[in-house]
Formats: structure tokens, C-alpha cells, sequence
């Protein structure tokens, strides 16, 4: 299971830190900055794409 977790304290606004980590060994895949939130769906359906729609979550904290 990937998780893609998004900052959404920040919604509306620019520079979006993301982190996206494997649930199982969190180990950290990649991490960086959304200029605007709209990247991060983009995001999330890439990852659904490489790894599959069942083993993908985005979380927003």
C-alpha cells in the first residue's frame, strides 16, 4: 500500500509539502512541493497508475 500524504493546512494556497511512503515499512519513496493543490490529484493518479488503484490511498493531514 503507497500513501500519498498532503499538507491541507494549506489548501488554496502555494508551496503544498507532499510525502509519499510505502505504509507497510514507511519507508519514504519521494517528497517534495506542490506549487498549487491541483498537483497533488495529478499526483494521486499517477501513483495510481504505476502501482495499481486498490494499493494507493491520499491522506490529508
Amino acid at each position: 500500500m503507497i500513501l500519498l500524504k498532503v499538507d491541507d493546512r494549506k489548501f488554496g494556497k502555494s508551496n503544498i509539502k507532499y510525502s509519499v511512503v510505502d505504509k507497510k515499512t514507511n519507508e519514504l519513496i519521494i517528497s517534495g512541493v506542490f506549487k498549487e493543490f491541483g498537483q497533488a490529484s495529478d499526483k494521486y493518479y499517477e501513483l495510481k497508475d504505476e502501482y495499481g488503484s486498490s494499493n494507493v490511498k491520499m491522506i490529508l493531514k
